[in-house]
């Protein structure tokens, strides 16, 4: 099962719980308040960050309330890291028998470049997750320089295990997998290590944001089932008839 659904994550998701009381995995890849260009939602609505943030919270807090589900993945603008971790440390410490915190980085190269400053290289990626879940590391394993460089017979010949700064290229409008119908999407190299890490062949999926739809494309590819909820009709729209189009080929 594949299913994408339009409407706003906050109101979809109280139902979704109800229907799946337990989800493998969550993703959520909100809007960042920087009057990027979205269909059907306005991504300056709000008067101030602090406006801004609390939106963002009361959509996030979902995904993590009752440890629905064994592992959260939100993406989200580096300014605004700070001030996410601050609101999630007191549901962090009151659920610290169940929940771990860790902070990954996503580093991308073709980056903006700027003049007056240092320009963001890299996205916050946080990571909450139960106590007993079981990582899939060897699925996620790459070559490492022992083996390509320094052809050390030492070097484990499956690869080492990534550390925790990913590195991937943004999705640029060159790219096969870019949707000229939305302004940004995560490349699908980067879901799909965290889908690979994170769950197993018919594991739930949820997305928070679907956007271009690539957690559910990749979720699709790896055998996984996912709920992508999107609030804008033009995307859920897209999305679907890249669907139809795909069964008709």
């Amino acid at each position: 099962m594949n299913e994408v659904i339009c409407g706003d994550c906050r109101e979809v998701m109280s139902d979704l719980r109800k229907e799946h009381p337990h989800v493998r995995m969550v993703f959520a890849d909100p809007p960042d308040f920087l009057g990027m260009k979205y269909a059907d939602f306005d991504d300056k609505q709000w008067k101030s960050a602090q406006e801004y943030r609390t939106w963002l919270w009361q959509r996030l807090v979902m995904s993590l309330r009752g440890s629905w589900a064994d592992v959260v993945w939100w993406s989200v603008y580096h300014t605004h890291r700070a001030a996410i971790e601050f609101a999630a440390q007191d549901y962090v410490a009151e659920w610290s028998h169940l929940c771990d915190y860790r902070l990954l980085l996503w580093r991308f190269t073709f980056g903006q470049h700027r003049k007056t400053d240092c320009g963001n290289g890299y996205r916050p990626l946080m990571r909450f997750s139960k106590h007993d879940v079981e990582w899939n590391t060897d699925c996620i394993r790459v070559p490492s320089a022992r083996q390509l460089k320094y052809k050390d017979k030492r070097a484990n010949p499956l690869g080492k295990v990534p550390d925790d700064v990913w590195e991937f290229p943004r999705v640029c409008g060159t790219f096969h997998e870019r949707r000229p119908w939305i302004s940004n999407q995560h490349p699908e190299a980067l879901i799909e290590r965290m889908v690979l890490m994170s769950t197993n062949p018919g594991d739930m999926v949820v997305d928070m944001f679907a956007g271009s739809g690539t957690v559910h494309r990749v979720c699709k590819r790896l055998g996984r089932n996912s709920i992508s909820v999107e609030i804008s009709k033009t995307y859920v729209a897209n999305i679907l008839k890249e669907d139809e189009d795909e069964g008709k080929s």
